[in-house]
């Protein structure tokens, strides 16, 4: 048996893949010192693919760091791409499954017209998911150019049903099934109902299954996240993209009952977190038939990071003195110092990779006499560091009797709340959860208020706020029409019930009550016998009820320019005015019928509407009668 020997293993027959996930492309872009990282690490990635010789480079998402590119940005990643990918050597991957069901067109590399030597499989991520008219990613110019083969697209959100790209190589044979990012809460919810299907080629063991996806894997709360428990049994490999931290060591097996999970985390540091300063590598993946051998390539041009926790209280900083915070500052500069030193042992001689390290040290302070401002602070580390205006992270240390002492008047530090959130969305989750109870939202759902941010931040959709916040004041003043409330308890009680709804309510749901809220219906044309002020009632909706004076009142005869202009006196004519009075129509109105939700409004009789209407009318006449 040749099992995971590899010098029994032969070329014809083994399908090399190089993995890589979260490139962000155009992270930090115009910044004068980061703004070349993320391409940096792109190229070297794909020098890798060339290097090894590989079959297919895979992609677990996030291409780029924004969902409309710049320009630049969409340059520099064509550039890197033509360079690496283009060429005469030919793709020994045979595609078995139907490409018009897997990506939408030809794949490039049998495109007559294009010289693809290796070839990009991609998902899209959290990042670059569809958006705007068409629901057009940035990987489908890509696709429609040539440069990159987009998989796992989806339009049917309701249910989800992934056919796997079927290629084989010899006698190996791949099945790789892609699932572009959906929100966690939505694909958990189908997961739980059943409603994820992944086709099998067949029932027999001769297909080798991985699966790529983009999702939250750590647990970020209830459906929050993708367990790993709900994915299917009979894959043998997972790469795990979307998570920044690198989990990956070497690995050699065949196909068994569970699969194991790749996560190639990120190739540059879009957070200053601890998880980013891990080392940051791709990985070669090599399949014979059954059996497969990964092994991890160190990124040789990332930007060097280095992340620690400093605990002031646990420091040997003396006693406490009026310049405390200078000594503070002289301390930690030592400490940036420090940290400096390490960063450069760690730099691996690569001319391409960046000169100045990423340094971050998480503080944590006991008394207000040792925060200080950290900008200025940074300033001393122009030239040295990569990062001087955030290389501190001041945290106010909570001793467990101050947090029982002052849990219900302490304010949210959002500074801290900051440093362990791992996503906008978890950072205003953390910061309104921080939030005294007298000072969190009462109206305002914080589940809508995060997904339009992340819509903003992620999507560049400038209207999201706008739709967002008129549907919820639509549904919470349809809530308080629906519920008759009368006292200031009532309606503060009514918002709160529709506020939880919003919050409890995930994506598919949510989404749904806010499109449910009613919208103003447009006023009707009024009917003939109003426009002659006769005695029918105007039909109107319950949003557009006016005062019974105003909707029965008669119209006013137009004004000339005569005093008698005013109207008839009671006689044949007006007295020596210019204006002429209208002749009074004979027919008489024809009642409308009132349509109206309002089952109170509904009940009211026409005759009495009717009555009221005239006794008005001739009110109305013999006031004008008087003015004359």
């Amino acid at each position: 048996m040749i099992g995971n020997d590899i010098t029994k293993w032969s070329q014809e027959d083994t399908i090399r893949i190089l993995i890589a996930s979260d490139i962000h492309l155009g992270y930090l872009e115009n910044d004068p010192v980061r703004g070349e990282d993320s391409f940096i690490a792109f190229e070297e990635v794909l020098s890798h693919a060339v290097q090894f010789d590989v079959d297919l480079v895979l992609l677990g998402g996030d291409l780029f760091d924004h969902a409309k590119p710049s320009p630049s940005c969409m340059f520099k990643c064509t550039q890197i791409i033509r360079k690496y990918c283009f060429g005469d050597k030919p793709v020994a991957l045979e595609l078995l499954s139907d490409q018009l069901e897997n990506f939408a067109r030809t794949v490039n590399y049998e495109d007559p017209n294009l010289n693809i030597s290796y070839p990009i499989l991609s998902i899209h991520g959290n990042h670059d998911d569809p958006v705007g008219q068409g629901s057009i990613s940035s990987l489908d110019i890509l696709s429609i150019t040539g440069l990159v083969n987009y998989f796992g697209k989806w339009t049917d959100y309701t249910h989800v049903r992934v056919s796997p790209v079927l290629m084989q190589k010899g006698e190996t044979k791949l099945a790789l099934y892609g699932l572009s990012h959906l929100k966690d809460q939505r694909l958990s919810h189908l997961f739980k109902e059943k409603k994820v299907e992944m086709e099998r080629p067949d029932e027999s063991n001769d297909w080798f299954n991985i699966l790529t996806l983009h999702q939250n894997r750590a647990d970020r709360g209830p459906s929050n996240y993708i367990r790993e428990d709900v994915l299917p049994s009979f894959l043998d490999l997972v790469i795990w993209g979307h998570e920044h931290d690198c989990h990956m060591e070497e690995m050699k097996g065949s196909k068994r009952e569970s699969f194991q999970v790749i996560q190639p985390g990120s190739t540059v540091a879009t957070s200053l977190a601890a998880g980013e300063a891990l080392p940051k590598h791709c990985a070669l993946l090599q399949l014979h038939k059954t059996d497969f051998i990964l092994n991890p390539i160190a990124l040789k041009t990332v930007r060097p990071f280095i992340f620690k926790t400093l605990v002031l209280s646990e420091e040997n900083l003396g006693e406490e003195e009026v310049n405390e915070n200078e000594k503070v500052q002289e301390f930690l500069k030592g400490k940036v110092n420090e940290a400096v030193e390490e960063a450069n042992k760690l730099r691996s001689g690569d001319p391409a990779q960046p000169k100045l390290p990423l340094v971050r040290l998480s503080v944590f302070y006991e008394r207000d006499g040792q925060d200080f401002n950290r900008v200025r602070f940074g300033q001393n580390f122009n030239g040295t560091v990569a990062n001087p205006n955030d290389v501190l992270i001041m945290k106010r240390e909570k001793k467990p009797r101050d947090r029982k002492d002052n849990i219900k008047s302490e304010e949210a530090d959002i500074a801290s709340v900051a440093a362990d959130a791992v996503d906008v969305e978890s950072l205003l989750y953390a910061y309104f959860e921080a939030l005294p109870a007298d000072k969190r939202l009462s109206v305002l759902s914080v589940r809508a208020l995060t997904d339009a941010v992340r819509d903003f931040t992620l999507k560049n959709d400038d209207e999201v706020f706008r739709r967002v916040f008129d549907a919820h004041k639509r549904r919470c003043v349809h809530a308080l029409m629906e519920s008759n409330a009368e006292t200031e308890e009532e309606v503060h009680e009514r918002l709160r019930v529709c506020k939880e709804e919003l919050d409890a309510a995930d994506g598919d749901k949510l989404g749904a009550l806010l499109d449910a809220a009613p919208k103003r219906a447009p006023a009707p044309k009024p009917s003939p016998a109003s426009k002659r002020g006769g005695g029918g009632v105007v039909v109107l909706s319950s949003d557009d009820e006016e005062p019974l004076a105003e909707l029965s009142a008669p119209a006013p005869a137009p004004r000339g320019r005569g005093r008698g202009s005013r109207g008839p006196r009671g006689g044949r004519g007006s007295r020596g005015g210019r204006g002429r009075a209208r002749d009074p129509d004979p027919s008489p109105p024809e009642p409308v019928e009132r349509r109206t939700p309002r089952r109170t409004a509904a009940q009211k009789s026409a005759n009495w509407l009717q009555s009221l209407t005239q006794n008005r009318r001739r009110r109305a006449s013999s006031e004008i009668d008087d003015s004359d």
